[in-house]
């Protein structure tokens, strides 16, 4: 791969965003066999010319060769979609399918170091083990473990059934739709349509057991950006870190423009210990105030565990800002509520909460319920500005400062200004008839749809440069971009618009004219 490949012209056709993704897979995408490419379709691996990768056996010739030595992490080789690629359901092996080396120190190690932009396509049917065969690993994923930046992907229909391993006496198992382990950023990447079911071995000390419906685990000082993920994760064991979008975030990292909306449902038992959030499981365990999740919200109802919320398992150092948390939780074993389970296990490790709010309810008992969070004593983690509904107001506990709100007053702008506090840039907006939205919600794409409609169906007439441009403007339209964004969308509409304006006709072509005057010219009265 490190060698140079044959360069291949990159062709993009110039509406390849007008056809929703599902379509394209039914209509013109061929489903792959299980076989494995000799090559990619073209590039070099630069960033002017990166490898381009245009079918399943390509995708799965990236697998083998990463999987095939600790050596071949493509570190800074740059790779791109060209088309969406349907997996089929054969069996994938995750791109990086070894990781727990790493842990221990170790060399032997398979990792994806290399930085790969989806270009917006989407990749679905992928399945990784059985339910009657899990499959036994440290990894799961469209990536076992990354090291680079992983950017406009989408995964559609991922399905994971997996036992976590045991090395050297630890349970292992990272496991997300899109990578079990991830030490590089993850930019504008949705996996919709997950069902992953987990579990552990009968034996060993549970070590590094991480469960995300899009990453498992990101490493410190690295980001998400405007991701999402929808599904059902089921987790057999009751251990580990388990959450909508992530299972566990290292220290100085950061999340945000980003959601879930998946249901958790995780063995309530108090010996597994298990973090189970909405959103995020839980912290890194370090008080650092650059470990941030911004501008984030979780949908999806939450059941079992041992400490449990509609947004966080537990903040172990984490701070949150500006974020909702919509989902019921029920059935946690040791402690429940309708945002974190609990704020830490340390005194060391406490977080904040600022400006948030919930509308699901805590439904059930468990050892300690709150309507808000934990906050039993003024020494814990503090929670400022936040908010919950009304109809958990009998549990509150007398420690909490978050206030409850009637479904009525949480849909006002007054209610969004409150949760603003007087700065506008932590980004809270008003939408008539809906709770405060936080801008992770989706931006408004139909202006950039209406203009590529008006694109003409015949582009002959037009000379190449001007087609070049209204090209350059369809190629630009990035897909998934969040309503913080929406002035970005905007901007893509209006230059697809404009390149329609400025489209040029060709000049007529007078050959035949000018042919058939210099027959005239040449005539003489006898002719």
């Amino acid at each position: 791969m490190k060698k140079r490949i044959g360069s291949l012209l990159l062709i993009l056709a110039l509406c390849f965003t007008l056809l929703p993704t599902a379509v394209m897979a039914e209509e013109s995408v061929d489903a792959w066999d299980g076989s494995v490419a000799e090559s990619f379709a073209g590039g070099t691996g630069t960033e002017e010319d990166p490898y381009q990768i245009a079918n399943g056996a390509q995708l799965a010739y990236l697998a083998q060769f990463v999987n095939s030595d600790s050596n071949n992490d493509c570190a800074g080789e740059c790779f791109v979609l060209t088309a969406d690629i349907d997996l089929a359901n054969h069996d994938w092996t995750p791109i990086g399918n070894s990781f727990a080396d790493v842990l221990f120190d170790g060399p032997d190690y398979r990792l994806f170091a290399g930085n790969l932009d989806g270009k917006g396509h989407t990749i679905f049917n992928i399945s990784i083990g059985t339910e009657s065969t899990p499959l036994e690993s440290d990894v799961f994923g469209l990536f076992g473990a990354t090291g680079g930046k992983i950017s406009n992907l989408n995964l559609d229909g991922v399905t994971i059934c997996g036992t976590a391993k045991n090395v050297s006496g630890y349970v292992i198992g990272l496991a997300g739709a899109l990578a079990g382990s991830a030490s590089g950023p993850i930019e504008n990447c949705h996996v919709t349509n997950l069902s992953m079911t987990m579990n552990t071995p009968d034996s060993g000390w549970t070590a590094a057991y991480w469960i995300g419906g899009l990453v498992g685990a990101l490493d410190g000082s690295q980001y998400i950006e405007e991701c999402s993920a929808s599904g059902k994760i089921t987790e057999k064991s009751g251990k580990g870190s388990i959450g909508g979008l992530i299972g566990e975030l290292g220290r100085a990292a950061t999340i945000t423009y980003s959601h879930a909306d998946v249901a958790l449902d995780v063995e309530s038992v108090y010996s597994g210990g298990a973090n189970v959030g909405g959103l995020i499981g839980k912290g890194n365990g370090y008080k650092d105030p650059e470990t941030v999740i911004s501008n984030c919200f979780a949908t999806g109802n939450v059941k079992g565990g041992a400490y449990s919320g509609g947004f966080a398992g537990s903040l172990y150092g984490l701070n949150i800002k500006n974020c909702y948390a919509t989902g019921d939780v029920t059935d946690a074993f040791v402690s429940m509520a309708t945002f974190a389970g609990t704020d830490s296990s340390s005194s060391d490790a406490y977080g904040s909460v600022t400006n948030c709010y919930t509308t699901g309810k805590v439904v059930g008992t468990a050892s300690s319920t709150y309507a808000f969070m934990q906050q039993d004593a003024t020494v814990r983690s503090p929670i400022t500005n936040c908010y919950f509904a009304d109809a958990n107001s009998a549990i509150k506990n007398q420690n909490e400062s978050a206030e409850s709100k009637t479904s009525v007053e949480m849909q006002t702008e007054t209610f969004k200004d409150t949760l603003n506090a007087g700065d506008p840039a932590n980004g809270w907006i008003f939408r008539e008839g809906e709770t405060p939205l936080c801008g992770a919600e989706p931006a408004d794409y139909s202006a950039v749809d209406a203009a590529l409609d008006k694109i003409p169906a015949d582009l002959t007439a037009y000379t190449d440069e001007s087609i070049e441009t209204l090209s350059a403007a369809t190629e630009a339209v990035i897909r998934g971009k969040v309503i913080a964004k929406q002035a970005e969308v905007d901007a893509m509409a209006a230059a697809i618009e404009r390149a329609i304006s400025d489209l040029v006709f060709k000049p007529a072509d007078y050959t035949a004219v000018d042919a058939a005057i210099a027959k005239a010219n040449a005539l003489n009265e006898n002719d």
